[in-house]
């Protein structure tokens, strides 16, 4: 079995997260229920296999109960038990952004959008014109090599990047530091590409200008792969069709597994 292509993580890595698993759940007082239960319709290993590979290519819970031979409830009982284990397991795997920051390290920073469907809750608020569909707007920081150092919350889709910027409080984490971002973070402390039209005089770029921005540009592929990364997971790059309101958790975990992974620039899946 293809670990790093079915569940997003390396078999060594697969097993430290079975194993952290297990000890939180050897910790914890087992009820009547549990002791006196029948026994699981999957092993512990298979029951994480299923819901990274549900991650991992956002598949639907009733093509993995086909799969899995087991009942769609059954999947997702698995699936509600497993993912705040997951997130307790790796609660302490983000980078921390400050000791980057401390070192100088200059950053990039960039929206990305996360696809929903039309939710009742989202249907005022997270619709876009501009680009016809539903979405949440998560905010990522990397470094200039394209690892990713935070992820944020997610906002409402339509929201401009930099008041999501803003109002997720990434900038508040990057205040007084050096930074790279695009056009939309106009406003910010970023450094941005110079922009036709604001010259004096005839508004046209001048050579270092243009150099510059083409600078800048190579840069700022970094956060593009740092993205690709995280878009590895599926629910994350197609439609999430989960329960609107546990989105945020989603992404929480999905970050946290990514962080884990290692993020490291050329790991391919």
């Amino acid at each position: 079995m293809d670990y790093k292509y079915i569940t997003g993580l390396p078999l060594p890595k697969f097993l430290d997260l079975q194993d952290r698993i297990q000890q939180i759940l050897e910790q914890r007082p087992r009820s009547a229920a549990e002791a006196g239960g029948s026994p699981a319709a999957l092993s512990r290993h298979d029951q994480l296999i299923l819901v990274l590979e549900t991650l991992r290519f956002n598949l639907r819970q009733a093509y993995v109960a086909t799969k899995y031979d087991i009942s769609q409830p059954t999947v997702s009982r698995i699936y509600r038990k497993l993912m705040p284990l997951i997130s307790q397991a790796l609660a302490f795997e983000a980078p921390d952004i400050h000791t980057a920051l401390n070192k100088g390290e200059s950053l990039i920073v960039d929206g990305t959008d996360v696809p929903v469907r039309k939710h009742k809750p989202a249907i005022k608020t997270h619709y876009s014109g501009k680009k016809k569909r539903y979405y949440v707007n998560i905010q990522v920081i990397t470094t200039l090599d394209g690892k990713a150092l935070h992820i944020s919350e997610p906002v409402p889709g339509p929201t401009h990047d930099r008041k999501a910027f803003i109002d997720t409080g990434a900038e508040a984490l990057l205040d007084g530091s050096p930074y790279l971002a695009d056009l939309g973070y106009q406003g910010t402390g970023a450094l941005i590409p110079h922009k036709k039209g604001h010259r004096p005089g005839t508004g046209e770029l001048i050579e270092h200008d243009k150099v510059f921005n083409k600078q800048l540009s190579k840069h700022r592929a970094s956060v593009e792969r740092g993205n690709s990364h995280l878009k590895n997971w599926k629910i994350l790059s197609e439609i999430y069709r989960g329960v609107f309101h546990e989105l945020p958790v989603v992404i929480s975990i999905v970050a946290r597994l990514e962080f884990f992974r290692g993020n490291a620039v050329g790991t391919k899946y």
